[in-house]
């Protein structure tokens, strides 16, 4: 035994190393479970190890015992940290607790630094103190006194709950929670069983420290390999009675074995449910129940009735084998609130006035909320798939294009454009977009839009209001006030000369400025409104238009005409009237007019085939070269107002008519086309008509 200490020694301090690497590592895992008590119990086993080594490694007295109660404190916390260790690890956590530690600890702590220091006052820990030679080893003598087998009972009823803990959970765990158990419980036994040999006088040497170091290393291969503080199980009453999700175990026959709080919540009668059917106990299961299949697992949706309420679940049934089917577990998990707020949502969605719509990044419509058959026709179901621009109006289609699929990446984010509605109708619509094609729950771009018909009609009556406001301006800015001008210099001139031509002059220009006042009238108060629009015969009311013409000399010609055509007949004569009017003034009292169908006659030149509507053509002079001709105060007779043809062309906007001005092929003056009306296919007394007697006309 000449080389036991050169033995020993090293041993003790690998084994004080080794803990004291295992603290180290085990503290880079701070947030797991388990980290502090697992560095309590190693720094134990660290001052334990480390003062017994420098113990051999002197043979004097006076520090063999210095170290020795270095030593003792180790040698009694290593038992506390070991059973607060095993209950933190085994699901015990609630228990360790600083009140819990500090009573477990008195004792230890109180041998440790009160008695073993002062023991040559009372003897209580040692009887006798010596130095004894074991080889090249001085040990300790060994003597003890009372106090040390009340401590040591103490401790190893610590290590053997400690024990009785880890054993309990390595054999009723799951494999990988069996080996961790298993390799604490191959570290721990052989120190214990070390202690156990040399306090029984079986070995000279106390060879506990030593088997530390054995502890530190099978603990550690428990630490890396198996994760045991990454691991550490909980214990079934922690973990799955306080669970929000509710359980039953239920045996091969469907009865109730098991089930924790928040199942028998959910139960009427929950003490009586152990040992009944599950369909008895829970009959909202039934339905869920009877499409199991031997060995199937289902999941769905189960419904309960709570008094005035209704309580909502995601159940979910799993079997339980072993070599054969041993029962199943029913999960239930409340989805009461994520309904509520599913039906909020969807009742919100439905009954808006707004439209929901999602699509894919090229536009592809893959939800369309209800509201868009109200506001639109369309059944929301017969959207998904469909293109959104494929509704939209061709002449807005790249306006809304332009937006995938960035829609929402810009504060400028909204546009107004027209969407066909399922009857046909273009209804103006306002949307604004989101990109969500990233979002997993949504994976698209929402588009929120909203109808604004009649606010884009209000608009556009306002910019027909304006318009005629700036016309009005014009009017009595510059129009009015050439006939006054005229008017004021020639009374001056009469006064002075008394010469009747100034009075004729006079009479012209209040005549010019009647003309004026009456077509200012006609615009403001009747050209740009239409009434409720009617089928009308057009022979008559050609017929009365050209009798409030104005001249006895003119022409009219009766084309074919349409039996009908859908107009407001008021407007519809004072268009002929103004048409004619412009004839009459531009090709001279004997003009020639011809009034026809757009359809029915040859004289079309360049009208598309198919096209429907009306035309009056005449035999003037025809249409200035590249000028709008329908533009107010636009006029190239000295006489005229420049309002006769801008009345027309608010007429046929009204009407949402089409207007065109072309040369008259036959006649060689100027034709007149409007078209887009609807009309039905008719026919006229045709040739040249006597003028009727003229009236006196409402506007020159």
């Amino acid at each position: 035994m000449a080389g036991l200490q050169a033995l020993i020694v090293p041993l003790l301090l690998f084994s004080t190393a080794l803990s004291v690497g295992l603290i180290v590592v085990a503290r880079q895992s701070r947030e797991e479970s388990g980290v502090r008590e697992f560095t309590f119990l190693m720094l134990a086993a660290a001052i334990w190890s480390g003062a017994h080594a420098l113990q051999f490694t002197t043979g004097d007295l006076t520090w063999m015992l210095l170290w020795r109660t270095v030593g003792y404190v180790g040698h009694n916390l290593v038992p506390v940290g070991f059973l607060v260790f095993m209950l933190t690890y085994t699901g015990y956590s609630e228990w360790v607790t600083r009140r819990t530690v500090a009573l477990l600890a008195a004792e230890p702590l109180f041998v440790a630094v009160v008695l073993t220091p002062t023991n040559p006052l009372h003897n209580l820990i040692y009887a006798e103190v010596g130095v004894e030679q074991i080889g090249s080893l001085a040990v300790l003598a060994r003597s003890f006194g009372p106090w040390y087998w009340v401590n040591t009972t103490y401790n190893y009823a610590l290590v053997t709950a400690g024990l009785v803990l880890c054993l309990r959970m390595a054999l009723g765990s799951r494999q990988h929670y069996r080996r961790q158990g298993t390799a604490l419980l191959a570290g721990a036994v052989p120190a214990f069983a070390a202690n156990v040999a040399w306090v029984l006088d079986l070995t000279a040497i106390d060879y506990t420290p030593l088997t530390l170091g054995f502890l530190g290393v099978v603990w550690g291969i428990a630490l890396f390999r198996y994760r045991l503080l990454d691991l550490v199980p909980v214990a079934r009453d922690t973990v799955l009675d306080n669970i929000r999700d509710g359980y039953m175990v239920l045996d091969d026959q469907f009865r109730i074995v098991d089930l924790n709080p928040a199942a028998r919540d959910v139960l009427d009668d929950p003490d009586d449910a152990l040992g009944r059917p599950v369909v008895e106990a829970f009959p909202a299961c039934a339905e869920f129940l009877d499409r199991t299949d031997s060995g199937a697992e289902i999941r769905d949706e189960i419904v309960v009735d709570d008094g005035d309420s209704k309580r909502y679940f995601d159940a979910e049934l799993t079997t339980l084998r072993d070599a054969r089917i041993t029962g199943r577990l029913l999960l239930l998990r409340d989805i009461t609130g994520r309904r509520s707020v599913e039906q909020w949502y969807r009742t919100l969605t439905e009954r808006s006035t707004d439209i929901v719509t999602v699509t894919d990044a090229e536009g592809r419509i893959s939800y369309q909320s209800p509201s868009a058959e109200r506001v639109l026709g369309y059944d929301a179901a017969d959207l998904i798939g469909t293109p959104l621009v494929e509704l939209v109006h061709p002449d807005d289609r790249m306006a809304v294009q332009e937006r995938f699929p960035d829609w929402g990446s810009t504060e400028e984010d909204a546009v107004e454009y027209r969407i066909e509605a399922a009857d046909g109708t273009w209804r103006w619509i306002e949307s604004r977009g989101r990109n969500l094609l990233d979002d997993p729950t949504v994976g698209g771009i929402v588009v929120n839009s909203r109808e604004i018909t009649e606010r884009k009609h209000h608009e556009q009556d306002l910019e027909r209001k304006n318009d005629r406001l700036d016309r009005f301006a014009t009017l009595v800015s510059h129009d009015l006030r050439n006939p006054l001008t005229v008017i004021d210099g020639r009374l001056e001139f009469a006064e002075e000369t008394g010469d009747p031509e100034h009075f004729r002059a006079i009479s012209s220009a209040v005549e010019r400025m009647e003309r004026l006042i009456d077509d200012m009238l006609t615009l403001a108060r009747q050209g740009a409104v239409v009434g409720d629009p009617a089928a009308v015969d057009p022979v008559p009311v050609v017929q009365d238009a050209w009798a409030h013409t104005g001249t006895e000399s003119a022409t009219i010609r009766l084309e074919p005409l349409p039996e009908t055509v859908v107009a407001d007949p008021d407007r519809l004569r004072e268009l002929f009237e103004n048409l004619f009017r412009n004839a009459v003034e531009h090709g001279g009292a004997e003009v020639t007019v011809a009034v026809g169908s757009v359809g029915a006659c040859t004289d079309a030149a360049g009208t598309p085939s198919g096209t429907t509507g009306l035309y009056v053509a005449d035999d003037g002079p025809g249409l200035p070269d590249d000028a709008d001709v329908f533009e107010h105060g636009f006029t190239t007779s000295d006489g005229g107002t420049g309002f006769g043809l801008s009345i027309v062309a608010d007429i046929v906007d009204a009407h949402d008519w089409s207007i065109t001005g072309t040369e008259a092929d036959e006649l060689g003056g100027a034709r007149f086309e409007i078209t887009d009306i609807e009309t039905e296919p008719g026919s006229a007394a045709t040739g040249d008509a006597p003028n009727p007697e003229s009236e006196s006309s409402q506007s020159g």
